[in-house]
């Protein structure tokens, strides 16, 4: 990988239906309508999702799937009500989650691991680009009409080391920026406005990091930044490998 040497991508392939490990004391489950994973000890996290969004310490991380056309005036109640009836120990634990939601296949999800000495950052990306848009470019709402195919990209990061709340912040910008650029290399744009893609109407993103401060704790995620660079090369490769399966199958079905 250029950049940094030393620096390792690669991708890994979790078996469905079987809990695996990513991290030290991180497992994670591939079911067939959602990816979960689980912490032993609750992460830092930042999260955009619909339940669990904000900064604070998480122990579960789910990217669920809805159907094509999925409409809920509540999506935060209606996927609370499904991790209920999904999982036992929801209840006793409501507030350790974080749930992300997509109607991007979860069986087309990219799974990346970045690693360099002490560091590793595992990275986990659903992409679907139908309603693609371009920020402050697509007017607000001009979409959402067109429900024939999935469009969102869903980004989970574990990263080994402690990051500061502003790092954790950083770190959301730092992929952000990776995911863009990937857009823009793919040429993906804006049905609405033939703008190139910032990203889409839908995407979430959720970044958690360790807590124990033992070996460092970093203050800074930035693309300039070790772990900046180790997550924006995480993204990149998640992201292009997700796009050419979403890519490659939209074309099959037109």
């Amino acid at each position: 990988m250029a950049g940094i040497s030393g620096v390792l991508l690669e991708y890994i392939s979790p078996r469905p239906g079987k809990w695996s490990t990513l991290q030290k004391g991180l497992f994670a489950f591939p079911g067939s309508d959602y990816i979960l994973v689980a912490a032993v000890s609750a992460l830092f996290t930042i999260s955009t999702g619909v339940v669990g969004g904000g900064i604070g310490h998480k122990h579960y991380f789910i990217n669920r799937q809805v159907g094509k056309n999925y409409s809920s005036s509540l999506p935060a109640n209606e996927m609370t009500s499904y991790l209920e009836s999904q999982f036992t120990f929801y209840k006793a634990a409501a507030t350790q989650w974080a749930a992300l939601m997509t109607a991007a296949p979860i069986v087309d999800a990219c799974w990346a691991r970045v690693t360099y000495q002490k560091h590793q950052i595992d990275i986990i990306i659903t992409a679907g680009v139908n309603n693609a848009c371009s920020a402050g470019v697509t007017p607000y709402c001009a979409q959402g009409q067109d429900k024939t195919m999935p469009g969102t990209i869903n980004t989970m990061a574990f990263i080994s080391n402690a990051l500061t709340p502003g790092a954790l912040v950083n770190a959301i910008q730092t992929a952000t920026e990776a995911k863009t650029q990937i857009l823009r290399e793919f040429n993906i744009t804006c049905p609405v406005t033939g703008s190139f893609a910032s990203g889409t109407n839908t995407d979430a993103t959720l970044i958690a990091a360790a807590t124990d401060t033992a070996f460092c704790e970093y203050a800074y995620a930035g693309p300039g930044t070790l772990l900046g660079f180790m997550l924006a090369s995480g993204v990149r490769g998640a992201l292009t490998q997700a796009l050419r399966t979403y890519l490659g199958n939209r074309s099959k079905r037109l």
